[in-house]
Parts: C-alpha cells; structure tokens; sequence
C-alpha cells in the first residue's frame, strides 16, 4: 500500500510539472500596445469599441511591442472593395501608420491587428499574393485567412485589455499618449472598426 501512494505522489506531481511546464513548451508569450490617434485633437481614441468618427477625419494607428514579434496590419473599406496591407513581416519596437484618411463611401472601416511570436505563413502568403496580383480572388482569399486566424485563437481567453502609455512626438508635443497594452498569449487579433 505504501508503495502504491508513493507512485501515485509521484505521478501526481509529474502530472502538475507538466501542466505547468505546457503553456511555456507551446510558444512564448509577448508584449504589445496598440493606439488609434486622432490628428486634429492629438489625442488617444479607444479601441474598444466602434469608433464614432465622420468622413473626412484623420487618424494614425501606433503599435509598440516590447519583443520581437511578426506583426500584420490589414485595412478593408466600408464596402470591402479596397484591402490594403499597412504593415507585414518582423517587427520589434515601434511603428506608425500614415495619416488614414476615412474617405466615401460611409460606412464602418476595418483594421485587423495581428501580433504574433511566430510567423503565420499562410497569412504572409495571402499577402504576398495580394501584392504581387491585385485582384478581388486574393482580396478575399486574404480576408478569410485573417478571419481564419481570429477564429483559431478566440477558443483561448485573451487576457484584458489595460490602458498604457504611449510616448512619441505628436507634430512636436512630446506628450504621452494612452493606448491599449495586451500580453499573456502569443498571438493576438484586435479588430478595429471606425464608422462613419
């Protein structure tokens, strides 16, 4: 009897070291801040929910990552014809968008967000389709493969969203700018919608 409680301990505690070493073995996890500005006022806008904004409105998206990182930045228009690639490849510490200008037809506009630890192939090669032939078959081909990527990951719990600090240059204030911190898995989707 003694020695089947000592295999069952010892079972039992290699079955917690390996629960708690499984996480660690599946990939890293990172660190990145996100953060939609407005030109005119400066100031941080929420990325939480759907932006109220109006046609004619200027806006810049700001990413940040504390570690290296593939980063994915895809723009669709309200009326899904136009799907822009802003940023794909490695990435590591800052980058900016040019100055998105909402533009006709109203509607909501759409930018997807993916950070992840590893490459996602399929992605980059969606993309590299769609940059070396412009055509309706790859625009939706490559928003299918981002769907596609979301979907994968919503069966995990992102850990919350947590306001952060921005910092860079604003047509020269130096002032700190709010944005949204995530951290915890190794990839992540956030969707940003603003309408018009």
């Amino acid at each position: 009897m003694k020695k089947f409680r000592f295999h069952f301990l010892v079972c039992l505690l290699l079955l917690i070291f390996a629960a708690v070493q499984a996480p660690a073995q599946q990939g890293k996890s990172l660190k990145w801040s996100l953060g939609l500005q407005n030109i005119k006022t400066g100031e941080m806008v929420s990325c939480a929910l759907p932006v109220q904004s109006k046609t004619g409105d200027h806006y810049r998206l700001m990413v940040q990552a504390s570690s290296k990182c593939f980063l994915y930045v895809i723009y669709e228009s309200a009326d899904g014809e136009d799907v822009l690639v802003l940023y794909s490849g490695p990435f590591k510490e800052s980058w900016q968008s040019d100055v998105l200008v909402l533009t006709e037809p109203g509607g909501t506009e759409s930018f997807f967000v993916i950070a992840s630890y590893n490459e996602q192939k399929d992605l980059a090669q969606r993309v590299e389709a769609l940059r070396s032939n412009y055509g309706i078959t790859q625009k939706r081909a490559l928003m299918a493969e981002v769907h596609g990527v979301r979907r994968n990951i919503s069966q995990f719990k992102e850990s919350p969203e947590k306001p952060v600090l921005m910092g860079g240059a604003s047509r020269g204030s130096q002032d700190k700018n709010e944005g949204v911190e995530f951290s915890g898995l190794s990839t992540y989707v956030k969707t940003i919608s603003i309408e018009h």
